[in-house]
């Protein structure tokens, strides 16, 4: 069970913002919980000024991730952006040391789209949906061995392809996807941007901010959030639309839709 973070904004964060938000959300933990959200690799995808998807991971590290990703990456503000903080699954813990089994996950194998994913849970039939998917995918977790987080963004390409409609796609991921999961996706195209949200069975949580001018900030974790973008929730007018604590059975899509210059005007 990882965590998840990001936001779609008409103006730029500062870089600093999102790593502390990542610093905290990796070693957030309630009484409850036998571990932290994160600590064994963070990522972030974000768009850049050329309307490109900018992706950059790191595995796990001596000390904090998101203080080693804070470190790697060049980019100093970004208006549209993912974030990921990882705790494997057990069965997927030896892998951790390797930045290509981090997250963001990013499938570009469809001309004129990109389809990046962030996601907290587990995918129970993910060795199933590799094998639907075929060749045509290039997967780069497999080169230490398959994730299950690894097969989402690569399914929903494949679905948007086939029904011509994001939200009759975001459907049947939702009902192709078996198991407790929370996911992110960023669907990029020339000129809109699609920002989706699956939720089913429970998992470590989503809430979801949202604002006036169509703004959106989202987090696994209320805490982390508030101490770091606190001021930006209330001086932007952001109210809260999506609340599912940690450990709450839920079920829940949305689709989000903007004009894709609100990250290449920046």
């Amino acid at each position: 069970m990882c965590g998840i973070f990001g936001f779609v904004l008409e103006k730029p964060v500062e870089m600093a913002h999102v790593f502390k938000v990542l610093h905290r959300l990796e070693r957030h933990q309630y009484p409850s919980e036998p571990k932290p959200v994160g600590g064994y690799g963070a990522g972030i995808a974000l768009i850049t000024s050329s309307g490109k998807v900018d992706l950059e991971k790191v595995g796990k590290v001596n000390g904090s991730p998101a203080g080693r990703l804070s470190k790697v990456c060049r980019v100093a503000q970004a208006s549209v952006l993912v974030g990921h903080v990882r705790m494997p699954s057990p069965n997927f813990m030896e892998t951790a040391h390797f930045k290509e089994t981090a997250q963001p996950y990013m499938a570009q194998c469809s001309s004129g789209l990109s389809i990046v994913s962030a996601h907290n849970g587990y995918v129970a039939n993910y060795e199933a949906i590799r094998a639907r998917l075929g060749e045509k995918h290039v997967f780069e977790s497999e080169k230490v061995g398959l994730i299950d987080s690894e097969v989402i963004p690569h399914l929903f390409e494949e679905l948007l392809d086939a029904e011509k409609n994001p939200s009759k796609a975001l459907d049947k991921l939702f009902s192709t996807i078996e198991g407790a999961n929370t996911l992110s996706l960023l669907q990029v195209e020339d000129k809109r941007l699609f920002l989706h949200f699956v939720h089913k069975g429970k998992t470590r949580g989503l809430h979801v901010w949202k604002n006036k001018n169509g703004e959106i900030i989202f987090c696994s974790r209320k805490e982390p959030l508030a101490e770091n973008f606190g001021h930006m929730l209330n001086s932007g007018g952001f109210r809260e639309c999506v609340s599912i604590p940690y450990g709450e059975e839920g079920s829940f899509k949305a689709t989000f839709v903007f004009d894709i210059r609100l990250a290449k005007d920046k």
